[in-house]
């Protein structure tokens, strides 16, 4: 094995210069997208005898008009036009080992098992939302300018692709943008300097965030806006490619788990199976936990993938 955590290795923690009892986090990005109803949610596969699942695309509700026909005549059949998408659910796994030794000289209280808990319910979160920013960037239609910050002209442009995509108008609240935090603060800047108070940012408020998470900067021309660092770079790192959607660009899946009435397990928000491995010949233990999900492109034209300056 590698990377167990021993005293050793936590100097930095344990030097006699650490007083105060405090700490930093060091830079992540930690903001997790929210159930959104232009994320399409296939369900739990748990005890469904499969990690597989396919979703059909079917072209009904008007996707074939009749055509006109001579009295008496019999009318052709229509082919009806199908495909689909498969959402395949793997594990993610992650695993921290300490010492004994580097636990019991612990002043900060950082090398416990609830901490251990609460960053795996964290972490396994925010591997799913990597998976979903890392699906905006691939796109068939694209709104690009390399090296030029985001502007309100390849915001309206981008939206007019989706809309033509489509083949109607964007419901407010339907459409949902990922876009690199830069993206955002560009984006955000344009309104700002630029619309001379015609267009509106929509900030969220406290109860928006409390459920969208702080990843939610605001609803714009009725499309909801959040921030993640985890969406791609693009052109060797010079930009950042983003993207906006509506439900069926992106499916995804998941699977509960379930412990097996075990102390050293526990089950967080039936998800993440987090257990505790004890290994006592090296006075160590390990925290390790585990998630289950998938994450698919859709109907490929019901996104736009945006890429502008890093």
């Amino acid at each position: 094995m590698a990377n167990e955590i021993l005293y050793a290795g936590v100097a930095d923690q344990r030097t006699a210069e650490i007083l105060s009892g405090d700490y930093l986090m060091l830079i992540a990005a930690r903001d997790a997208l929210p159930q959104h109803p232009a994320l399409a949610y296939l369900g739990d596969l748990k005890g469904r005898g499969s990690n597989v699942i396919k979703i059909p695309h079917l072209g009904l509700m008007g996707y074939d008009l009749p055509s006109q026909t001579a009295d008496g005549a019999a009318v052709a059949n229509t082919a009806l036009s199908d495909g689909s998408t498969t959402v395949t659910v793997a594990r993610y796994s992650k695993a921290y080992e300490q010492s004994d030794l580097a636990k019991f000289s612990d002043g900060l209280g950082v090398l416990d098992g609830s901490v251990w808990a609460a960053d795996a319910a964290a972490s396994h979160s925010l591997a799913l939302t990597n998976a979903i920013a890392n699906l905006v960037d691939g796109f068939a239609t694209t709104e690009t300018e390399t090296g030029v910050d985001f502007n309100l002209t390849k915001w309206l442009s981008a939206i007019g692709k989706l809309e033509v995509n489509v083949q109607s108008a964007i419901a407010e609240g339907q459409a949902m943008v990922v876009f690199h935090t830069q993206q955002v603060a560009d984006l955000r800047t344009a309104i700002a300097t630029l619309a001379g108070g015609a267009l509106q940012w929509y900030p969220p408020s406290q109860p928006q965030l409390t459920v969208a998470g702080a990843g939610y900067r605001g609803r714009f021309m009725g499309m909801d806006i959040f921030a993640s660092g985890y969406v791609p770079t693009a052109n060797a790192g010079a930009d950042r490619a983003g993207g906006m959607f509506v439900r069926g660009a992106i499916c995804w899946a998941d699977m509960g788990v379930a412990g097996e009435s075990n102390a050293d397990q526990l089950v967080i928000g039936g998800k993440v199976l987090f257990e505790r491995d004890r290994t006592a010949k090296a006075a160590a233990t390990a925290y390790v936990s585990h998630s289950y999900f998938g994450v698919s492109e859709g109907i490929d034209l019901l996104g736009v993938t945006v890429v502008s300056d890093a």
